[in-house]
């Protein structure tokens, strides 16, 4: 010590100062760093900056009513290209990463174990690479537009900014993901599963804004597609093409997912799984009989039917394995797996239209109910059982009779039948 008192720093001057009655140093420079506004208010703007003209809300709850002018300010949209080598981030920007980091991140999976790594690990491999950055202002985006009334402006300006997002971080992720390496890996495997969310919410954004163009099939194009185009089951079979083109992606990239971006790598053991119910498994059973039905069986069985069939039968223990997850909201986003890791050959039925095929695909969608929660994936299993109900001739009836009661739906004499028709 050398007899120097020393300042406690407590504000606006130190209590040693004080009662020593010496000048305050705390004090000399605090004023510097912090300078005391004079009397005059009239100095200071006071006024709420541009791109902050809407009245501000708890995001999670919708805009009503007297909803002034939004007006995003974001480059993106407005075609503004910023200087080469600058980094700009406007006040639209900064909002979307507060949401991320507060809100959104959370509705990511329902494993908790799941929210930091992408609260904090992500975000931090996002500040290495833009497109990942974009990626998850996309994601913000698409989810504050669900939070609006579908018809405010509110709506459709955050999906133009999700969309304008989408767009800068492809433009980043598709040239990288053919090379992938140990510095990209995650930011690569972070995008990829962002895909995910932006393919199935993105058939809730406004006409024109909904299109996720990726050449993700690998070869997986199937000769002869009969099912309508744009029904919602066409629609959820390219979705399914993602899907597989994003485990292709994590296949390349594995080598380097290491740390803490493993949880959301992890899948539940069968023993963390509980057996289904007896109707669920009385669903199966009946599903199963389906191939000894004469009336769906064809009158003479060519060999290729009898390799359908029995790929149909090998699918529907896949599923009746894999959909126990189902009661378990933890492992929900197991569900998945059953599209993700049936063989090509399956995949091809489900997009001829092969009946049996899409019964079993009947089951699933009912199944995923249990991600109805997630407001990228909502209304998609009603959807879907709906059409399958559609596509399908009425004697299939009772084998759809336990998806159909899962979504709600109930048998009018066959009448719900009616339209396009697959025997």
């Amino acid at each position: 010590m050398n007899g120097v008192p020393q300042c406690d720093e407590s504000s606006p001057q130190c209590l040693r100062c004080v009662k020593r009655q010496i000048p305050c140093s705390f004090l000399e420079d605090g004023s510097e760093i912090f300078p005391n506004p004079s009397g005059n208010s009239s100095n200071y703007d006071t006024s709420t900056p541009k791109s902050l003209e809407y009245a501000p809300s708890d995001p999670d709850q919708p805009r009503h009513g007297g909803l002034p002018k939004f007006t995003p300010q974001s480059s993106l949209v407005a075609g503004k290209e910023p200087s080469r080598g600058a980094k700009q981030f406007d006040l639209l920007d900064l909002e979307l990463i507060q949401h991320y980091s507060t809100r959104t991140y959370m509705t990511m999976s329902s494993r908790l174990a799941t929210h930091t790594v992408w609260r904090d690990t992500i975000f931090a491999e996002a500040l290495r690479h833009d497109y990942l950055l974009h990626g998850l202002m996309a994601t913000s985006a698409l989810h504050k537009a669900t939070l609006q009334p579908k018809t405010s402006e509110a709506y459709a300006e955050y999906s133009k900014v999700a969309l304008a997002h989408q767009n800068a971080a492809l433009a980043g992720y598709i040239p990288a993901v053919s090379k992938p390496n140990q510095d990209n890996g995650i930011a690569l495997f972070s995008v990829s599963l962002l895909l995910t969310v932006w393919a199935f919410a993105s058939k809730r954004l406004p006409e024109g804004l909904n299109s996720v163009k990726l050449e993700f099939s690998h070869g997986e194009n199937s000769p002869g597609i009969t099912l309508p185009m744009h029904s919602p089951t066409a629609d959820f079979i390219e979705i399914i093409m993602i899907l597989r083109g994003i485990y292709a992606v994590i296949r390349e990239t594995d080598t380097w997912l290491q740390g803490d971006i493993e949880e959301l790598l992890r899948y539940p053991r069968s023993e963390d799984l509980p057996p289904h119910s007896a109707d669920v498994t009385e669903a199966f059973d009946i599903l199963a009989q389906a191939s000894q039905d004469p009336r769906l069986t064809p009158p003479r069985e060519d060999e290729d039917d009898a390799i359908v069939q029995a790929l149909c039968l090998e699918q529907l223990e896949q599923l009746r394995d894999i959909s126990r997850c189902r009661s378990v909201v933890e492992w929900d986003g197991h569900i998945f797996s059953w599209l993700v890791m049936s063989p090509p050959s399956f995949i091809h039925c489900l997009r001829q239209g092969r009946p049996m095929a899409l019964a079993i695909f009947a089951h699933w969608a009912a199944m995923f109910r249990c991600m109805d929660h997630h407001w990228w994936a909502t209304g998609w299993a009603y959807s879907l059982v709906v059409d399958v109900s559609g596509l399908l001739d009425p004697i299939w009836a009772r084998y759809l009779d336990w998806p159909r009661r899962q979504v709600g739906l109930v048998f009018q004499d066959g009448a719900a039948f009616d339209g396009r028709r697959l025997t």
